[in-house]
C-alpha cells in the first residue's frame, strides 16, 4: 500500500515517512503550485505543520529559507530526512504547539503556510474532525508574532464565505488533482491576486 501511495502521487520513491503520513501529506504537484505562486515573496517561508517535508522541499527552490515546524517528533525525523535526501541544507525544524504564542513569537518568516491538519494518532487511524487550534484565533496570532501573508492549507469542506466570515478577505482557491477536489489553498496578506473564488489542476 505504501508504494501504491508513493507511485500514485508521486513521491520520490526513497521518501520517509509511514504509509499514514504519506497519506496525509502534501502532494508533490500541489507544493510545486504553491512555491511557483510565492516565488519572489520573501526571504523565509514557515510551514506550521509540516508533517514529512514535501511542501518544505519545493519551497526551499523559492525562498533562501525554510522552516518547518510540527509536534511530532518521529514526523520532524522523517522530515529531516527527506530534506537531506532533496539535498535541502536552508532549512530550521521545530518541535512545538502551533498553538502557544511562545513558540510562534520564536518564529521570524515573511510568509506562513499553515497546513490545517488531518489528525491522527499515528497508528492508522484518521480523525480529520479532531478539533484543531481555532482558526481565527491561531491567524490573528500569526499576524501579530510574524506575518499578514499567509496561506492557509485547508480541506475540502471549508467554503469561501466561511472563511471570509472568519478571517476577512481572501484569496480562495479550489486544488484539484487527478479530477478530484483535493484541497483548497487560501492566501492572506498581500499574498492575494484575487478576492474571490478560483479553480485550478495540479
Amino acid at each position: 500500500m505504501r508504494e501504491e501511495i508513493i507511485d500514485k502521487r508521486g513521491y520520490d520513491e526513497n521518501i520517509a515517512g509511514s504509509e499514514l503520513s504519506l497519506k496525509i501529506a502534501s502532494y508533490p504537484a500541489t507544493a510545486k503550485y504553491l512555491a511557483q505562486r510565492l516565488k519572489g515573496k520573501g526571504d523565509t517561508v514557515c510551514e506550521l505543520c509540516c508533517g514529512i517535508g514535501v511542501s518544505l522541499i519545493e519551497l526551499a527552490k523559492s525562498f533562501d529559507k525554510v522552516i518547518g515546524v510540527d509536534n511530532d517528533e518521529a514526523i520532524i525525523r522523517d522530515c529531516k530526512t527527506n530534506l537531506v535526501q532533496a539535498n535541502i541544507r536552508n532549512f530550521i525544524l521545530l518541535l512545538g504547539d502551533i498553538s502557544s504564542t511562545n513558540a510562534l513569537s520564536k518564529i521570524k518568516a515573511d510568509v506562513v503556510l499553515y497546513d490545517i491538519p488531518y489528525w491522527s494518532d499515528h497508528s492508522g487511524k484518521v480523525d480529520p474532525a479532531r478539533q484543531n487550534p481555532d482558526l481565527r484565533t491561531l491567524i490573528a496570532n500569526i499576524r501579530s508574532h510574524i506575518t499578514n501573508d499567509i496561506v492557509i492549507y485547508a480541506p475540502t469542506h471549508m467554503t469561501y464565505d466561511s472563511v471570509v466570515s472568519e478571517l476577512g478577505s481572501c484569496d480562495f482557491v479550489q486544488v484539484f488533482t487527478s479530477g478530484k477536489h483535493d484541497r483548497n489553498f487560501i492566501f492572506l496578506g498581500s499574498l492575494i491576486e484575487h478576492e474571490g473564488t478560483s479553480k485550478i489542476t495540479v
